[in-house]
């Protein structure tokens, strides 16, 4: 028995069996470290998980707000862009502005930038006589539509026979400051010489515009006028201003232009480049509702105060 009891190994001082060959004493120090890399491990993983979680967050938004910026250029004011190219402009021009908040509404506005069709015959009764009918010069008939552009008619007999007509818009500019910006244009021009008509090129006159014709000292021309008018504020409503001058030019200076300005709302004429005392220069015509004056071409310009027509 006492063999078979001590098969174990000597009894330890404590009592307990001694630790065989085979067994290896546990280093207390072993299972904590392993445990903490472990934890170590994890935490890092989570680090990163959380990092690329931000990172793709991030990419999101910043797409998204790149994607926003254009929407929120288109959808500017365009009174804000215009301000902003206004405020560009002074700059250079070294001039300095108040800036303001609403654009308020200038002295004078144009009208009578969509005009209607032209047609029909004279506006007015013509004379049988005098300047571009039966005598050398120009007869010049002009009548407002309700958008404030003129049916002109003009009516030329030259001293001599020329080969070329020369159109022109007339020097509005010239009426006053509320006429700076005009622009005079002429649109859906006709012109006939002799018995032809002949061709303008888009029926329109912007610029002086040289025309062959044959050998004639008579000639036609229809036309619209358009960017002429103003508004005359503070008025009376629809009360409005626009200036006017013979479309034919290339003519002699003193070559006589009688001016018919026809219509119920004509309410009279002023002839600018005359000395001051002779401006107002109107005359009521007996047989209609019509003003007319008689200039010579190089101070054939007039204003004209009228109300626009009833629609």
């Amino acid at each position: 028995m006492a063999k078979h009891a001590g098969v174990g190994g000597p009894v330890s001082a404590v009592g307990g069996p001694a630790p065989s060959r085979d067994q290896h004493p546990r280093t207390p120090a072993a299972g904590p470290k392993h445990a903490g890399s472990k934890r170590a491990g994890t935490r890092r993983i989570v680090v990163l998980a959380v990092l690329a979680v931000v990172a793709a967050t991030a990419v999101v938004i910043i797409s998204r707000l790149n994607s926003a910026t254009p929407d929120r250029a288109a959808s500017a004011s365009p009174s804000t862009s215009s301000s902003r190219l206004e405020s560009t402009a002074t700059k250079a021009s070294g001039t300095s502005t108040v800036p303001t908040t609403s654009v308020q509404p200038a002295l004078s506005i144009a009208v009578g930038s969509v005009p209607a069709p032209l047609a029909g015959p004279p506006p007015a009764l013509l004379p049988q006589t005098g300047p571009g009918l039966t005598q050398p010069g120009i007869l010049l008939v002009a009548t407002p539509a309700t958008d404030g552009t003129f049916d002109v008619l003009e009516r030329i007999r030259l001293l001599n026979p020329v080969s070329v007509v020369t159109l022109r818009p007339a020097p509005v500019d010239r009426a006053g400051q509320q006429f700076a910006a005009a622009s005079g244009a002429a649109t859906q021009v006709q012109v006939t010489a002799g018995d032809q008509p002949i061709v303008v090129p888009g029926a329109k006159v912007g610029a002086t515009t040289n025309l062959a014709v044959a050998e004639v000292d008579q000639f036609e021309v229809r036309y619209r006028l358009t960017d002429v008018t103003v508004m005359s504020t503070p008025s009376t409503p629809g009360r409005a201003l626009a200036a006017i001058g013979p479309l034919t030019g290339g003519v002699a200076d003193d070559l006589p232009v009688l001016f018919i300005v026809t219509g119920d709302t004509i309410l009279g004429l002023n002839c600018p480049l005359l000395p001051f005392s002779q401006q107002s220069c109107g005359s009521r015509v007996q047989t209609g509702p019509s003003i007319e004056r008689e200039l010579p071409w190089r101070l054939a310009l007039t204003s004209v105060q009228f109300d626009l027509p009833p629609a």
